[in-house]
C-alpha cells in the first residue's frame, strides 16, 4: 500500500493542480528525468489512467517527452475526437515524439492554420505557444512553417518564430 501511495505522490508532483497557479512555467522533466526504470513505468500506467478518465495536455506531454508507447492507443482517440486547434495540435505532437509518424505533419499544420486568424484579436497569442509544439516535430514542411513566420509582420509572431527555431 506504502508503495501505491508513494506512486501517488510522485504523479501529483508530475502533474499538478491544473490552474495557473500550479501551471504556469512549469516543468516536469526534471522528476522525470529523476525517476528509477521501474517508478517510471509505474508512473508512465498511472498516467494513462487519469488520461484515460480525465483529457489533461499536460499528461499528453508528459507520455509524448517519456517516449510512452503504451499510451499511444490513448492518445491517437483522443486526436480523433479532439477539435482544431492548440489541443490537437499537442496531441499530435506528443505522439508524433514516440513514433515519429510523418503522417502527422499534415495534421499538424491544418491544426496550427486553424489558429491563424488575423480577425481574431487574441490570434497572436493563440499562435505563439503552437509554433514550440510545431517545432517538436522535425520535418522540413515544419521546418519551412516556421521559416516562413520569422518574415511575419507582427514582431511577435517572428520573435517566437525564430525561438522555437531556435535562432535567437
Amino acid at each position: 500500500m506504502m508503495e501505491a501511495m508513494d506512486i501517488n505522490k510522485i504523479v501529483s508532483e508530475i502533474i499538478p493542480p491544473d490552474d495557473y497557479q500550479h501551471r504556469n512555467e512549469f516543468s516536469n522533466e526534471h522528476l522525470i528525468e529523476k525517476l528509477s526504470e521501474e517508478e517510471k513505468s509505474k508512473v508512465e500506467t498511472e498516467l494513462i489512467n487519469l488520461l484515460q478518465k480525465t483529457p489533461d495536455t499536460l499528461i499528453v506531454e508528459t507520455l509524448g517527452y517519456m517516449k510512452s508507447e503504451k499510451a499511444l492507443s490513448v492518445l491517437y482517440e483522443l486526436l480523433e475526437k479532439s477539435d482544431e486547434g492548440i489541443a490537437k495540435l499537442i496531441l499530435v505532437s506528443s505522439i508524433y515524439e514516440i513514433t515519429k509518424n510523418k503522417e502527422l505533419v499534415e495534421i499538424a499544420i491544418t491544426s496550427f492554420k486553424g489558429l491563424e486568424n488575423p480577425k481574431d484579436a487574441y490570434y497572436v497569442f493563440r499562435v505563439i505557444p503552437a509554433f514550440y509544439y510545431l517545432a517538436k516535430i522535425h520535418e522540413p514542411e515544419i521546418v519551412r512553417l516556421l521559416e516562413e513566420h520569422t518574415k511575419h509582420s507582427e514582431y511577435l509572431i517572428s520573435y517566437n518564430a525564430k525561438q522555437a527555431l531556435g535562432k535567437l
